[in-house]
């Protein structure tokens, strides 16, 4: 873990705490402390004007679309209620920290890193700041290096070469996997579902599903065995070829962002109930993948708690353990956590 940075936090963001400071003491004592590998610090603009509205996985269909009609997200998911966002950027970032607070929640959050460092400021004690190499931050890998010796970001995520058509093997990509390897800088890649509709919705035309194998991590893996790195949405639907990958590479971790809360509740309880059964409970992530919709937060913990095929332990495994020994939080860093 990187060492904090001084900022003041904004007077906005105490009264709300204030506000809410009851509440969220009492949530805190009532929960077991959370690790979210997958936050983001997005603005609203990023989602459309006015933002996209989201179903969650509760009754989520995807209707067929006739292509004479426009393709677009709203249009290819249906379900009875959907999730709206807050209506301003600063809404956005005051009810998300306080989800997080309320649900004793430590985050793995990323997006431009003026964003994220904004949040971070706010929030210090609940922020972990990552940024991704490409899109958002386009940097040489020195001077990826220098910010994150100056202590500016502590995770690689979300990188999403699968939105830019690029397998995660791409010789564009590996500088960057070798100066994480180097530095000891865990990395958090997207391979799994984009938007509904692909390439056809949400401005991500480069998007390809063939780039969700798993395998494609492959080379990348065996060219850099000391890399710590996770896949986001452990290449769903294709939980299958990633038991696979999972049990010939043992430094690989997956997490279940999104699909606990976006996804159909029967899919993806028999995609987490595989790669449990198949051994792999001690490497699942448990996280968020909020974009600009806190309520999801509480959603995607309620599949977990919900679900009844798994034990108490292999809960919290998912929860706060997997992640803690996969991010090498310090036992002082996990005591505090825990309000000890």
């Amino acid at each position: 873990m990187t060492k904090r940075i001084g900022v003041v936090v904004s007077p906005s963001f105490i009264l709300v705490l204030l506000l809410g400071c009851l509440a969220c003491r009492q949530s805190v004592q009532e929960h077991h402390p959370i690790i979210d590998v997958h936050l983001h610090a997005h603005t609203l603009s990023e989602f459309g004007t006015p933002p996209l509205t989201v179903c969650t996985n509760q009754d989520v269909i995807y209707p067929g679309l006739d292509p004479r009609e426009p393709l677009t997200i709203t249009r290819a998911m249906a379900c009875a209620s959907r999730l709206a966002a807050p209506e301003t950027d600063e809404a956005l970032m005051l009810e998300t920290l306080a989800m997080l607070e309320r649900y004793n929640i430590l985050a793995v959050t990323s997006g431009r890193l003026e964003q994220v460092s904004k949040w971070r400021g706010a929030a210090p004690d609940r922020i972990i700041p990552a940024v991704q190499f490409g899109d958002y931050e386009k940097r040489e890998p020195e001077a990826f290096r220098r910010l994150f010796t100056d202590g500016k970001f502590a995770v690689f995520a979300e990188i999403s070469a699968q939105y830019n058509g690029l397998s995660p093997a791409d010789e564009s990509l590996e500088p960057y996997f070798a100066l994480a390897e180097e530095l000891d800088i865990p990395v958090g890649i997207h391979m799994g579902e984009g938007p509904p509709g692909g390439a056809h919705t949400g401005g991500s035309s480069a998007y390809r599903a063939q780039l969700t194998s798993p395998y494609l991590l492959e080379e990348v893996l065996i060219r850099h065995p000391k890399l710590r790195i996770y896949v986001m949405h452990y290449g769903s639907p294709l939980v299958d070829e990633m038991i696979s990958m999972l049990f010939s590479h043992p430094q690989l971790y997956v997490d279940i962002a999104g699909n606990n809360w976006f996804n159909p509740r029967k899919q993806f309880y028999e995609h987490l109930r595989k790669l449990v059964e198949a051994g792999f409970e001690k490497r699942i992530l448990w996280g968020s993948d909020n974009m600009v919709w806190p309520q999801s937060i509480p959603k995607a913990i309620e599949s977990i708690e919900q679900a009844e095929f798994l034990t108490e332990a292999q809960k919290r495994d998912i929860f706060y353990n997997n992640a803690a020994r996969f991010l090498r939080l310090t036992a002082d860093e996990i005591a505090r956590h825990h309000g000890k």
